[in-house]
């Protein structure tokens, strides 16, 4: 039979090659054990802060202790004056810088509103965002029971008082990152751009040199001609190893880690699967356009590189440039990452995610589409041994 023949002509090829073993598997699984290593805590703790207190009163150093006792913060700094708390913020000796006005205690005891500064770098966007998230929940906390306080020492039984000291509950529901676990939501995203990357490469490595070394007509001869049957063949064992990759990440991350999977188990394997063959088919697109082995992998290459930026994780795609936008639509991580944290933190119903299988498979056509071109390509002479 052709297909299994050009199967097992690729074998072949890839056990003469241990350095793709390396390139393939090793590496990858390697950088993905290192993302869960450096996301182990989850969050970043014990961020360094600095603290200008002008009032000196007992609440003001109430508010310190409350503060010291965030897990994101640590009061490694009791600066005097502003000018020190800034360049303590520019030098990135503290991550943030609170302010504690005179009349602090006063403002709180006659029902004012104390003005609290408070100064972060919002350049490091994920320090910034949790720093302030567990300020604002421990200022609100804090002066919610200080005012219901007041309140009971002028005369309201001391439930009125709660309650008036907190007219509006908010009731809040965190999609993106719901657990507010970077382990959680950060490492799988990241193995999803390495796995891209090597994927994509190890592909296009696969294809381009049998240009290299002028054995396109070989590898056609072996499928009978037919280039469908050489391509299908020659990703087949590709597949299989990004497949048993994926498998065991999958194994390490929700087993061994305890991160939640929430939704379908079946559209989480299925939208992998379809991720993987996408990004193999892929690389017909980047050697049909001169069966060049170098300019086909560092076309690939540029393709894959800024993957992470624009797949909308960090940055909203809605409001990216057009360009940005265009560019985050044709890479297949924008789509598996939705698929993966719709099913894994968010419980999404499957229906949901299926305009995103229809975006990964018309990428997979998009790569069938450029075959001829490359059948075309492997019977040009002139295109062998090409550096």
């Amino acid at each position: 039979m052709a297909y299994l023949a050009v199967v097992n002509r690729e074998i072949k090829r890839f056990y003469k090659r241990p350095l793709v073993w390396a390139i393939s598997f090793v590496i990858p699984i390697s950088m993905c054990l290192l993302i869960c290593l450096i996301f182990s805590k989850g969050s970043p703790t014990n961020l360094p802060v600095a603290v200008l207190d002008e009032d000196n009163s007992e609440i003001s150093r109430l508010f310190i202790r409350n503060l010291n006792t965030l897990p994101s913060c640590n009061v490694a700094y009791r600066v005097t004056d502003y000018n020190q708390g800034h360049q303590l913020l520019t030098e990135g000796k503290a991550y943030a810088f609170f302010a504690i006005p005179k009349n602090f205690q006063r403002d709180i005891f006659r029902l004012k509103q104390p003005k609290l500064v408070f100064y972060y770098n919002n350049q490091r966007i994920l320090i910034g965002g949790i720093i302030s998230k567990d300020v604002n929940l421990m200022v609100q906390t804090m002066l919610v029971g200080l005012d219901a306080k007041v309140r009971n020492k002028r005369g309201l039984p001391m439930d009125e008082a709660v309650k008036q000291a907190n007219l509006i509950t908010i009731n809040d529901h965190i999609k993106a990152n719901p657990f507010f676990n970077y382990q959680y939501f950060l490492s799988l995203i990241a193995f999803g751009h390495i796995l891209q990357i090597h994927i994509i490469l190890t592909s296009v490595w696969a294809l381009g040199t049998e240009f290299k070394l002028g054995t396109t007509k070989e590898w056609l001869k072996s499928a009978n001609e037919s280039i469908i049957i050489a391509f299908l063949g020659k990703l087949t064992p590709y597949f299989l190893i990004f497949t048993i990759l994926f498998t065991i990440l999958y194994i390490i991350y929700f087993l061994f880690l305890g991160a939640p999977y929430l939704g379908s188990m079946i559209t989480g394997i299925l939208g992998t699967g379809i991720f993987i063959f996408a990004c193999l088919s892929l690389s017909a697109v980047f050697l049909s356009i001169n069966g060049n082995f170098r300019y086909g992998l560092s076309n690939a290459a540029f393709y894959v590189a800024m993957g992470f930026a624009f797949a909308g994780v960090t940055y909203p795609v809605m409001a990216m440039p057009w360009g940005a936008k265009l560019y985050g639509a044709i890479i297949p991580l924008s789509y598996w990452i939705q698929i993966m944290i719709n099913q894994s933190l968010r419980n999404v119903p499957p229906v949901y995610d299926l305009k995103n299988f229809v975006a990964i498979f018309l990428l997979v056509c998009l790569g069938w589409i450029f075959l001829p071109r490359i059948k075309k390509l492997a019977n040009d002479e002139s295109r062998w041994y090409q550096q």
